[in-house]
């Protein structure tokens, strides 16, 4: 089975950020978290996947249709929920979908308005008027209404009730049970990535820091635990930062030989330890 999105060294300048030689492929079935600071470079990132942005050198191939030559046939098995809303604010939930339904060759109206029922979604409601959960539904109802493949968000889960959060995120594991769909969203909640990704992309500064299964991930990095004289007495180019506190010192070191953790309290971190470590080490912004 082909992959529903290849990115190959793809460059993009926009004002003062540049996204550098970004490279990735996310397989059906998988779901990939993007993270990184505001002003990383992430909605930068997934606009230009979108073509939103042309980019300046690189490709994306999405499904086998690269963006490039077949765009038309590439956005036509995305769908995607933006934080910046596409639509017409003053036409209604139905109106939308069906102006906009029009764009996609496998649109199907009966199936968008079983899916705002799902969802809890008035469809002669005015889409102007929907709160950010309610923007969201409607967005995700109109991507599954077209029988995407490739499902991209951009914050979703942002500024949402944590109840609403966790129906989101329990949608997105929904989307890629049967192993033909895939989903890529940027988020700044490391609980979220925790919980649900396969795979998780680091952005600083334009560039993609790591891009690992995540399970190979938390295998990859260690933290290492105890008095502030044994972390200072560690000497090895696999401590990649020290962070000492009243109640104790930790260290995190990469694919660290065991003798590096001997009389030390060795755990593997979750997403939001490891990105604090990173960032005191001066690795990330």
């Amino acid at each position: 089975m082909k992959p529903l999105l290849e990115v190959t060294r793809l460059n993009k300048q926009i004002g003062t950020l540049h996204l550098q030689d970004i490279s990735f492929t996310l397989e059906p079935g998988y779901i990939f978290g993007l993270i990184g600071r505001n002003g990383a470079g992430k909605t930068s990132l997934i606009r230009t996947l979108l073509n939103l942005y042309r980019k300046d050198s690189g490709s994306i191939v999405v499904n086998g249709c690269p963006m490039d030559t077949m765009e038309h046939e590439a956005k036509d098995q995305i769908g995607f929920v933006l934080d910046e809303f596409l639509f017409e604010e003053k036409m209604s939930i139905s109106a939308n979908g069906k102006y906009f339904g029009a764009a996609y060759s496998k649109y199907d109206h009966e199936l968008f308005l079983k899916f705002c029922a799902r969802f809890g979604l008035d469809p002669k409601k005015k889409t102007g008027h929907l709160s950010k959960g309610q923007n969201t539904r409607f967005q995700l109802a109109f991507a599954l209404s077209h029988q995407a493949k490739l499902f991209i968000m951009d914050e979703p889960a942002a500024g949402l009730d944590p109840l609403f959060r966790r129906e989101l995120t329990d949608y997105m594991q929904e989307l890629v049970e049967d192993g033909t769909r895939s989903v890529l969203f940027s988020t700044h909640l490391t609980a979220d990535l925790d919980r649900i990704s396969d795979y998780i992309a680091l952005l600083d500064r334009g560039q993609m820091y790591f891009c690992m299964d995540k399970e190979d991930l938390l295998e990859r990095y260690v933290l290492l635990k105890g008095t502030r004289e044994e972390i200072c007495a560690l000497h090895s180019p696999k401590i990649i930062a020290a962070v000492h506190e009243p109640f104790g010192s930790t260290a995190l070191a990469e694919y660290p030989e065991p003798s590096l953790a001997e009389g030390l309290v060795s755990v593997r971190p979750s997403i939001a330890e490891l990105l604090f470590y990173l960032r005191k080490g001066g690795c990330i912004l």
